[in-house]
């Protein structure tokens, strides 16, 4: 959120000076705040700005002298356009057999964090790859930082490294040897705790269902995302020819991991129930869940957009299912097979997770988790009084 700063207005994220009546009448016209090199004032550059402006006007009222203004960067004359400039090298990049190998949905992060550069600052997206150094990637961060978050900013700071690591290496950025997008000290952005109990769960599944909605195509998906664990893009093109028999087998979109777990019977039952609504109606297709408003594959936008309301109504008679999100089903199906005792190997050998993953989601998750401890308590006593032991095989 941008701050109100006297003296100051905010355009796109960018700081400009906007002297009022009386100021105008003594000779002060609007002027961006950048600096030499072109970059824009972070917000907090902003308000030192603005509090040493202050400070000069009390000054000069007292000695009745005129006011002495703070150095501002005048705007740089224009300049002849770069030879290889951010934009281009983004284009290569993202044209490149190194983009263009990986899955749709990391193409589509790639160019939105682009995008992000281009939209919050034309004037860099413009300007020599060559010129940039930490001082500017760094502004840059705080910039968005301010503006975008902490979460945009440094994704996006870490997308334009990668491009620039690129450019290095294919001999395009000659003359540059450090990456000026990396070191920058860029803080981690709080990771997210977030799994569905049984009883939000359950909440959700009952709203789906209910008289407002009567969505029981929805509540599948609802299963399909805790009882196997996969990512929403693989859940809304899995197709029947993924079951095999008793069990599944999914190459995920994203990472290319293979994943061949036995179908949970909960789930099974929800996909049988939908086998029978569609041979009732004579639809054939290759997907297994569709929009039965439809009848069609789900759509991820209408999909998305059915969750957030069935969210908002459930919400309503639960309402910490307000803070739950889409994302946090595949979640809730790592946490609870964790709570079922299961080790990391097991839960990666469904959830397509690597170890270090699913390592870092259950140690926000279940940390404080009494459930957790219980069950170790309990092998443990199971252990002790079934005679456990404790030499050593030398």
């Amino acid at each position: 959120m941008t701050v109100k700063i006297k003296h100051i207005e905010w355009r796109d994220g960018r700081p400009r000076f906007k002297p009022g009546p009386g100021l105008r009448e003594k000779g002060h016209r609007p002027q961006d705040l950048k600096h030499p090199n072109g970059r824009w004032f972070t917000q907090g550059e902003a308000v030192d700005w603005s509090n040493d402006f202050v400070k000069r006007l009390t000054a000069a009222k007292e000695k009745s002298a005129p006011v002495v203004m703070p150095a501002v960067p005048m705007m740089a004359r224009k300049k002849a356009p770069a030879v290889y400039p951010i934009s281009r090298l983004m284009e290569d990049w993202l044209g490149s057999p190194r983009v263009l190998t990986k899955s749709k949905d990391t193409i589509r992060d790639y160019k939105q964090k682009a995008r992000v550069i281009e939209t919050h600052d034309p004037d860099l997206w413009a300007s020599e790859v060559l010129a940039l150094d930490q001082t500017i990637c760094f502004g840059l961060y705080e910039d968005l930082w301010s503006n975008r978050g902490l979460a945009t900013a440094r994704s996006t700071l870490v997308v334009l490294g990668m491009a620039i690591k690129w450019g290095m290496r294919s001999g395009r950025l000659k003359g540059m040897n450090i990456n000026p997008a990396r070191d920058l000290d860029m803080q981690q952005p709080d990771p997210r705790a977030r799994f569905l109990t049984k009883e939000e769960f359950d909440c959700m599944i009952e709203t789906a269902e209910g008289k407002d909605f009567r969505r029981i195509d929805l509540a599948d998906m609802l299963f399909c995302g805790v009882w196997t664990s996969q990512r929403q893009g693989d859940r809304l093109n899995l197709k029947l020819s993924a079951f095999r028999g008793s069990r599944f087998v999914i190459q995920q979109r994203k990472t290319g991991a293979i994943v061949n777990p036995p179908v949970a019977e909960p789930y099974k039952q929800r996909l049988d129930a939908a086998a029978e609504r569609r041979k009732a109606k004579g639809v054939i297709s290759p997907y297994a869940h569709l929009n039965e408003g439809t009848w069609e594959q789900w759509n991820a936008y209408t999909y998305r957009n059915l969750f957030g309301e069935v969210r908002a109504a459930a919400a309503k008679k639960l309402p910490s299912l307000k803070t739950v999100m889409e994302k946090d089903l595949r979640a809730t199906g790592v946490t609870w097979m964790a709570l079922a005792g299961n080790t990391l190997p097991q839960i990666c050998a469904v959830s397509g997770h690597s170890l270090q993953g699913a390592h870092t989601i259950l140690k926000h998750y279940l940390a404080l988790h009494p459930e957790m401890a219980t069950t170790a308590i309990g092998n443990l006593v199971t252990w002790y009084e079934g005679g456990g032991n404790t030499d050593l095989a030398i």
